[in-house]
């Protein structure tokens, strides 16, 4: 299935303040496509499934082409798929290395659940 791909305001905010190049921006819109949600992968994790059915929120792990540091120097991603309109819609990216690691930056840690928890309300509401 190829996805209709949307960026949303908050993930373009996100790009501009993070200064994410038109390259990597470039390889995420070919990458965005093609992506499966028939299963999870070590690099693609289901965080959200609405009761209909409808949404799927995702977090990925992307690798920045510009560092050739593999997953850890990339971008975490969180987007979901809008099953009935075939549309995936990108709403967060973050450097992999600004959410910290196990129990190192607790508060980063904490924002980032916190916009998960958002995102889950708001695609619940969506579904209803």
């Amino acid at each position: 299935m190829s996805w209709v791909y949307v960026e949303r305001e908050e993930f373009v905010r996100r790009c501009e303040k993070i200064k994410v190049s038109e390259q990597v921006r470039e390889a995420i819109r070919l990458w965005a496509p093609t992506v499966s949600n028939k299963y999870e992968t070590s690099r693609s994790k289901l965080v959200f499934r609405s009761s209909k059915n409808r949404y799927e929120a995702w977090a990925a792990g992307l690798p920045n082409p510009e560092s050739n540091k593999g997953k850890s120097g990339g971008f975490r991603v969180i987007y979901f798929l809008d099953l009935t309109e075939c549309t995936i819609n990108l709403d967060f990216i973050e450097e992999r290395k600004e959410l910290g690691f196990r129990n190192e930056g607790r508060q980063k840690k904490d924002r980032y659940n916190d916009y998960i928890r958002v995102l889950k309300d708001y695609l619940k509401q969506r579904d209803s």
